[in-house]
């Protein structure tokens, strides 16, 4: 890719600068009359000679003609050159600010200091490492436990422990579907969640970047096609990977579920099984709620 650095920038422009007002200079010195005539109104002054139009005048015109050409030579291949750059830096600028959005999310709501919060870390533990959570009852009638995922590790995929996970798309699919038998509720607005399809790309986002400092890099399958376990991400945005084998499949952790089904969206089946998800805290933060009118948020 071509691009030019800052420096070398501002020299072309400055060079290209300097010859427009020599050579802007030079012409105007060129037309200005060697002495003053006498004073004759404009209408009544005679036009050009012919020698002046063969000659001065034809070479003042070809003269600007020249500067600007060479002005559009320097201005046009200087934007050319220094587009990538510019593309490039803008790229960089969205990213940090998704993940900036996105380490809000996760943390507890608040109307003061936080409106961008979910409470990911209700359920997933303070610093997304994991936790146990209390999530309806037993038959028997003893509590029933789930073990949310640790997602400073979940871009390893099946390498550390994640056997679902295949590219960052399973991860944006798990945000936005859900998966039934782990407790894990959908988010996205497409299946009557509170997220709409910017702040769940936000969240993504921001997990690559910790992911990033916590897998290495050829294990990493949010990053690196060539990682153990990487496989191309579906046509359709949000569909779940297919698993490269049965056998991945049925190495699942008891923490998570089959890739988000018709079942896993039903929002009334997720909440007469899993009502009382992320302990009683759910009823004082923000969280998705089931309601005849679909998902709500308090």
């Amino acid at each position: 890719m071509l691009a030019l650095s800052t420096g070398v920038g501002i020299a072309l422009l400055v060079l290209g600068g300097i010859f427009v007002a020599v050579a802007g200079g030079i012409l105007v010195l060129r037309g200005r009359p060697r002495e003053a005539g006498p004073d004759i109104p404009n209408a009544m002054k005679p036009g050009p000679a012919d020698a002046a139009l063969e000659t001065p005048l034809l070479q003042k015109l070809q003269g600007w003609a020249v500067i600007l050409v060479a002005f559009m030579a320097i201005w046009i291949p200087f934007n050319w050159l220094r587009e990538p750059s510019v593309n490039l830096q803008q790229e960089r600028d969205q990213e940090a600010a998704k993940i900036a959005r996105g380490r809000l999310e996760v943390l507890l709501f608040s109307s003061e200091s936080n409106q961008l919060g979910i409470g990911c870390v209700r359920c997933h533990g303070p610093d997304l490492n994991g936790g146990v959570v209390q999530s309806g009852v037993n038959p028997d009638g003893t509590p029933r436990y789930i073990h949310p995922a640790n997602l400073t590790t979940v871009c390893g995929g099946p390498n550390t422990g994640h056997p679902l996970i295949h590219n960052s798309e399973d991860i944006r699919s798990t945000i936005m579907f859900g998966r039934l038998a782990a407790g894990m509720p959908s988010w996205s607005i497409k299946g009557q969640g509170a997220l709409d399809d910017q702040q769940i790309d936000d969240l993504v986002q921001y997990l690559i970047s910790i992911n990033r400092k916590t897998v290495p890099f050829a294990q990493n399958v949010c990053i690196n096609p060539n990682a153990p376990g990487y496989v191309v991400p579906p046509s359709v945005p949000g569909a779940p990977t297919a698993a490269p084998s049965a056998s991945a499949s049925a190495s699942a952790s008891p923490s998570a579920s089959a890739s988000p089904s018709a079942a896993s969206w039903s929002r009334a089946s997720w909440a007469s099984e899993w009502g009382s998800s992320c302990s009683s805290e759910a009823s004082t933060s923000f969280s998705p709620r089931f309601s005849e009118g679909g998902w709500r948020t308090s």
